[in-house]
């Protein structure tokens, strides 16, 4: 496979202040990204303007109006309007690490059968603002999680499996995992950081939102369906393979 262009997909929905840092991390990468698509709710006038400032200063930001019940069907909204033959997704307060494009691009590049390639996700609560990584100290931990931001993914597996699931306000990325699982999709998962995750207090994590449990009890079970009317047996192993790669190969 020779050079693939990148579509970056960024749902941004009152996190405007943290938007140079998450477009900063993908502008560092040693793999060129064609387009950053901002999505963004009708009413967030302060996402618009930072996504065209940091467009203005030559970052390859396209400013785009959403809808405004959700992340899946923001994301699903970047997924119509994106150019790339390969997609990547950010959350607006979250960032990349400086290799990951660079790790993950050679490693689809190895396998064509490889639909998308992950990693670990890195947790931390406080940002050094200049090198772009968690502040020492205020990583929680590192460990692998089903959040669609550590990953990127041919086009073609959206075409197969379909985008984000608009029934739900949460779990769109547990879903997803869920169906790239249930669908056979290949997923190679490098143990490495691919992820850094911000927690702060006014995250969809931490609001407290009454749909959260429901959600993603329902993501479960349209699992259990799905197996079911595919004739599959109940699944038995995690959201995610447990067996990581140690990526570029070690002697």
């Amino acid at each position: 496979m020779g050079k693939r262009s990148v579509s970056v997909i960024i749902p941004c929905a009152g996190m405007a202040h943290f938007l140079p840092n998450a477009v900063g991390s993908i502008q560092r990468q040693d793999v060129p990204v064609q387009e950053i698509l901002v999505i963004h709710p009708l009413h967030d006038n302060d996402t618009a303007v930072a996504g065209r400032d940091l467009a203005s200063q030559g970052a390859p930001v396209v400013v785009i109006e959403g809808p405004d019940n959700g992340p899946g069907p923001a994301r699903n909204a970047g997924l119509a309007q994106a150019t790339g033959e390969v997609i990547a997704f950010l959350d607006a307060d979250d960032l990349w690490p400086e290799d990951k494009l660079a790790l993950q691009m050679e490693r689809l590049a190895r396998s064509p059968n490889v639909d998308a390639v992950g990693g670990l996700t890195t947790r931390f609560e406080a940002l050094d603002e200049i090198a772009l990584e968690p502040e020492q100290g205020t990583a929680i931990a590192t460990d692998l999680a089903p959040a669609s931001g550590m990953m990127i993914c041919r086009r073609s597996m959206f075409e197969r499996i379909g985008g984000f699931d608009e029934d739900l306000f949460y779990g769109e990325d547990i879903d997803l995992f869920l169906r790239m699982r249930d669908l056979d999709i290949a997923l190679a998962v490098l143990d490495a950081p691919m992820l850094y995750y911000r927690r702060h207090a006014n995250s969809m994590m931490t609001a407290g939102h009454p749909r959260m449990k429901s959600d993603f009890r329902l993501a479960a079970l349209k699992s259990v369906r799905r197996r079911r009317q595919l004739g599959l047996p109940p699944a038995t192993g995690q959201i995610l393979t447990d067996d990581l790669e140690q990526w570029p190969d070690k002697p």
